[in-house]
Order: structure tokens, then C-alpha cells, then sequence
């Protein structure tokens, strides 16, 4: 938010005036950066999020929500407005984030009153209208625009130029989906694939029938230089490349479920990282990762600013290791791919509360989770329901989940429950599950069905039976 400071003049006792015989010559004043003082500009809003840029996730029934029209300040007369579908928009919103959007279609969106909505003299919120999108028949995974734009049509108030976006990503492909709520508790876990096969994340289902993972999250992808190219990159290991090669067969029926799946990106040992990387360094390396999160179908990434040596600031991909700049990556990030989710595990520099071009974090980060045994920060722009309560390290049986700590959550303000190390070593099964199990009864009301089998290997599709 842009805030405006009015100077002042003030007249000291004991001024001297010119005589009448005196010229004052006064030169023409500039008065473009005061018309937000005295001109009143509204703009229109998702009424769930108060934001103007969403994604929506569209699956096989209607997704309803609001919108509305805000106001800085009280308008003292009524200002009538119309809402309306806005297809010329398309061009200059793929150009902007070098994207390729196809329009959501105008038949399948409905909004009440035809649009029409008036804020009163003495509010700077409208009442809201019924905005409805119709699910698609084609199952195929893409995302569409549907930008909507305000037109005040009595009142006096200039428009804001920045349309109301909506990013609709056809999910229609998930035949069973976990509840998805918006204020229901959720659950992060992070998957060390060197040792954990992500089809395990399927075992975690409650006896009426919710997957409890709501994120999984790939632990890790690294963020490396190549010094004999010039290049930063993103590196794979064995698993982490097995993975990609078997996304149909590995991730997929994840997806397919409602879980979101998240590629983690961490530092190492070399001069790359997620919080020393130049603007340029930045930009280059969030279009790598776009292309992998839409060549593979991950739903976002997170970034873990750790393992990585200092840079060397004679190349140009690095700069001082900093938030400031772990900021930048993401906000170069979200901008590459506005339709993916940006999760920050908060440790080292990765994220801090600073802007971006003018840009909060909140305007780009969705979760934020605290290191083990620490919640998450809200940054700004941000509130705790996207943040983490708690965060468990289940490798050294840190922080785990009980009955009273869930119960705390629960009625907590924070929306999220990080693990991290689930079921990452054989013996430890029953131990972790039944740690777990306090999650689901706490969020859903229900106990977990024993699960019945084991994934052993990432490196492997076949799996062995539980017997407990």
C-alpha cells in the first residue's frame, strides 16, 4: 500500500511580506503526484482475499466466490460501478509475465446484478455479487484468465488501472479430492526422496475417506553454477531425476487425489543460492523453473536458503546473500509462473518483510513454515493462516505431533502443521503414523486407516505389505 504524506506549510510569526513594488515570480508546479489527494480511486477485489491477482482451482463442480469494490476513502455521494468481462486484457497480461493464458471463456463465468454495484456516500466497501465459474467437460490440465475490469458509471472516482485477475486452473483430471476448505487446518509434509517414495504420501487417509498430506513437498532439487557454462541451474540427483522420469507414475496419482506437489530447491556447496542470486541472476533462473513446474505438472516450489557457499560477486548471476535478493527469487518466481504456489521454509535469508518493486510478500508468498520447533512469520501482506503452527523433524523425532499440541493448533489462528522426514526410515512406521494420527483426528474428526502398504525405495514402483 502506497501511502501519501501531505507537506505541510507552515507561516512563521514575524514574516516579512513583499512590498506592493516587489515581483513574486512563482514557476508552474507539477500537481500529477498530488491527484490521489483530491481524485478518489476505487478498484475491484476478490471479497474472500482482498486481492486483485487469485488462482482458482476448477475441478468437477461450480467454484462460487465474491467481488467487490473498494474505495480509500469515503466517497460522500453514491458511486454506481460496473463489473464486466474484459477479454481485451489477454495480450497484455501474457506479455507482461511471459506467459501463454488462454482466455477463461465468457459463457462459463456468471456474475450477479450483470456486474452493477454501488458503493454508498459514507462506505469504502461495496456490497458484494455472486461470482460463479462453471467446471469444464475437457479434462485436460491448463490454466485460463479471466480478467475482470471496473467501470464507474456515476460518482466521480477514477478506476484503478489494474484488473481484477482470476487464474483458473482446470483440475478437473482429480476424480477424488480432499476437502479443501479454505479455512480447514492443512498439513505440509516434506518427503526426503533419497529415502522416501512420494506414493507413501497415499497410505495417510482417514477412515471417512480425506488424504491427510495436503502438500507434498520434494526434498531436494539443488540450485547449482556451473562455472564453464556461466550458468546457475537446477540439478537433480538420481532420485530426484527418477522422479521427473516417472511423473506419470509417481506423481500423478497424487495430483489425481488433491494433493499439491511442491519442488523444494536447496543450496550446494557451491556460489549458487536461493538468496544471492543478482536481478538478472534471478529472473533467469525463475524461467528455468517455470518451464520445469509446467514442462513436469508441479503445483509450486519452495525454497530452502542453505547449503550454499559465498558467492563471487565478480560474476553476474550473484549478489550479496541477503533477503532482499531470496525476496527478488520469489517474486521473480511468482511472476514466471503466477498460477504455482511459492512456499518458504524460514531459515536463513530465503524471505524477509521487504518489498519488491513495490510489491509486499504477501502479494506473491502462499505458506510460510517455521524452522523445527518455531512458527511461521507472517511478512507483510501476509496473516497467520499461512503459516505454520508447529514444525516436526521426524528424522530426530523432534517437535511431533500430540494430543494437546494439536488441540492448540486447532484453536490457533495458524493454518498449517509442517513434518518433515515422514516415514524416512522403515523402522519407524508405526511410530510416525501414530504421531500423525492425532493431526486427523483433530482436523477432520476421524482416525486413519491402517495403512497396508510400503513404498521401500524412490527408485522403485514396487512396494511390501504392512503388517502390524
Amino acid at each position: 500500500m502506497k501511502q501519501i504524506f501531505y507537506p505541510i506549510a507552515i507561516l512563521a510569526a514575524g514574516l516579512a511580506f513583499p512590498s506592493c513594488d516587489d515581483t513574486i515570480t512563482v514557476d508552474r508546479v507539477d500537481e500529477s503526484a498530488y491527484d490521489n489527494v483530491v481524485t478518489l480511486i476505487g478498484s475491484v477485489r476478490d471479497f474472500k482475499t482482498n486481492k486483485t491477482a487469485n488462482v482458482v482451482d476448477l475441478r468437477s463442480e461450480e467454484y462460487n466466490t465474491k467481488v467487490l469494490f473498494t474505495l480509500s476513502r469515503a466517497p460522500r455521494q453514491g458511486v454506481d460501478v460496473k463489473i464486466s468481462y474484459d477479454a481485451s486484457y489477454l495480450e497484455a497480461y501474457n506479455e507482461s509475465h511471459g506467459t501463454s493464458f488462454e482466455l477463461f471463456p465468457e459463457a462459463q463465468y456468471s456474475l450477479q446484478n450483470s456486474g452493477e454495484i454501488l458503493v454508498a456516500p459514507d462506505e469504502t466497501r461495496s456490497y458484494s455479487l455472486n461470482l460463479t465459474l462453471a467446471p469444464f467437460e475437457d479434462s485436460e490440465e491448463k490454466t485460463y484468465l479471466l480478467p475482470l475490469k471496473a467501470t464507474v458509471t456515476s460518482g466521480g472516482v477514477k478506476v484503478s488501472e489494474e484488473r481484477l485477475v482470476y487464474l483458473v486452473r482446470n483440475m478437473s483430471f482429480q476424480s477424488i479430492v480432499s476437502d479443501d476448505a479454505a479455512d480447514r487446518k492443512k498439513v505440509v509434509v516434506f518427503f526426503e526422496v533419497n529415502n522416501t517414495n512420494p506414493l507413501n504420501a497415499l497410505q495417510f487417509e482417514t477412515e471417512d475417506g480425506h488424504l491427510l498430506i495436503d502438500y507434498l513437498v520434494l526434498f531436494a532439487y539443488n540450485i547449482n553454477y556451473d562455472a564453464e557454462k556461466g550458468r546457475v541451474y537446477c540439478f537433480a540427483n538420481p532420485q530426484c531425476q527418477y522422479i521427473l522420469d516417472h511423473y506419470d507414475e509417481e506423481i500423478r496419482p497424487l495430483r489425481e487425489r488433491g494433493i499439491k506437489v511442491i519442488v523444494s530447491v536447496l543450496g550446494n556447496h557451491d556460489a549458487a543460492g536461493c538468496a544471492q542470486l543478482s536481478d538478472a541472476g534471478a529472473r533467469a533462473f525463475a524461467k528455468e523453473m517455470a518451464a520445469m513446474c509446467y514442462g513436469y505438472g508441479f503445483d509450486g516450489i519452495n525454497l530452502d536458503d542453505e547449503y550454499s557457499s559465498s558467492p563471487d560477486l565478480s560474476v553476474p548471476w550473484f549478489t550479496s546473500r541477503s533477503t532482499a535478493a531470496g525476496n527478488r527469487l520469489y517474486f521473480e518466481l511468482k511472476k514466471a509462473m503466477p498460477d504455482k504456489e511459492m512456499m518458504s521454509y524460514q531459515y536463513g535469508s530465503a524471505l524477509g518483510n521487504a518489498a519488491v518493486d513495490g510489491i509486499e510478500p504477501g502479494d506473491y508468498m502462499s505458506i510460510c513454515v517455521g524452522d523445527y520447533g518455531r512458527k511461521g512469520v507472517a511478512y507483510n501482506g501476509m496473516t497467520l493462516a499461512q503459516c505454520s503452527y508447529q514444525s516436526s523433524e521426524f528424522a530426530q523425532w523432534r517437535y511431533a505431533p500430540t494430543e494437546s499440541s494439536v488441540n492448540s493448533f486447532i484453536s490457533s489462528d495458524y493454518g498449517y502443521w509442517m513434518i518433515f522426514s515422514l516415514w524416512n526410515d522403515s523402522r519407524n512406521l508405526q511410530r510416525d503414523f501414530n504421531s500423525i494420527n492425532y493431526l486427523a483426528k483433530g482436523i477432520y474428526g476421524s482416525d486413519l486407516k491402517t495403512p497396508e502398504k510400503f513404498y521401500p525405495s524412490t527408485r522403485s514402483l514396487e512396494s511390501v505389505p504392512i503388517n502390524w
